[in-house]
């Protein structure tokens, strides 16, 4: 049974503009409560003990949590402000030892179900997908038959979309370890890479990583102004 949880919250949140000048993304409210926040209780409610926070813009805010909820541990980047998602995960690989852990984002308002729905499927490691709910910067995915990831696009023209990524995943550390050391081949030449594109990478050449699609899933990731409008005015959290 998985215990351990990663949020990754080392972004600067610049498409927000002026809200992210004094608090990091993760913290903007929605619904009268912090996203972070709502991810933090979610996870506690469905079993999870041990919390691992990348953090990097901010770091305080979050650190700050670990009053109230001593699952809660955080990892500072401080190469925050030059590197991307990989590298911020990569960065916590102490933190997560030998666990196998959920991974998701900061920036997401999802139902309980995303998480019940991962730590009950029968994969070691799985992404996420639901059909498309998001109206801007969606992420398509590819699978094939046997529910393996095989690609993915911001562009569906390119690709033969399943559905779209939520952006919360199962990762078994088996496939974690082979991920951290198959980027620090590369860490250097791309400090900037998303750790989506690094899943893809080990699941077509190395190890598969299967896609879980759950239709009725109530989530939205939460991007600019316009994307908590749309969430707030939308999405219907049970």
């Amino acid at each position: 049974m998985i215990k351990t949880a990663v949020i990754m919250a080392a972004g600067m949140g610049t498409r927000f503009g002026h809200y992210t000048d004094l608090i990091p993304k993760g913290f903007i409210p929605y619904k009268e409560k912090s996203m972070v926040i709502r991810s933090i209780e979610t996870l506690i409610d469905c079993g999870i003990e041990k919390i691992i926070i990348g953090t990097g813009y901010h770091k305080e805010y979050y650190e700050a949590l670990t009053d109230k909820y001593p699952q809660v541990q955080c990892v500072f980047s401080p190469r925050f402000a030059e590197t991307n998602s990989m590298y911020t995960l990569w960065n916590c690989r102490e933190a997560i030892g030998e666990n196998s852990f959920i991974l998701l984002e900061s920036d997401l308002v999802f139902e309980k179900l995303a998480i019940t729905s991962l730590l009950k499927c029968p994969y070691d490691s799985a992404m996420l997908i639901t059909p498309v709910t998001k109206f801007q910067d969606q992420y398509y995915v590819q699978m094939n038959e046997k529910c393996e990831l095989i690609n993915c696009s911001v562009n569906k023209d390119e690709i033969n979309p399943s559905g779209e990524l939520v952006g919360i995943h199962k990762i078994s550390n088996v496939f974690y370890k082979i991920l951290c050391s198959e980027y620090e081949k590369i860490v250097d030449e791309k400090p900037k890479l998303g750790y989506e594109f690094q899943l893809l990478d080990v699941s077509q050449r190395i190890i598969p990583m299967n896609v879980l699609k759950v239709d009725s899933l109530q989530w939205y990731e939460i991007d600019d102004t316009q994307d908590l409008k749309f969430a707030e005015d939308n999405i219907k959290l049970v």
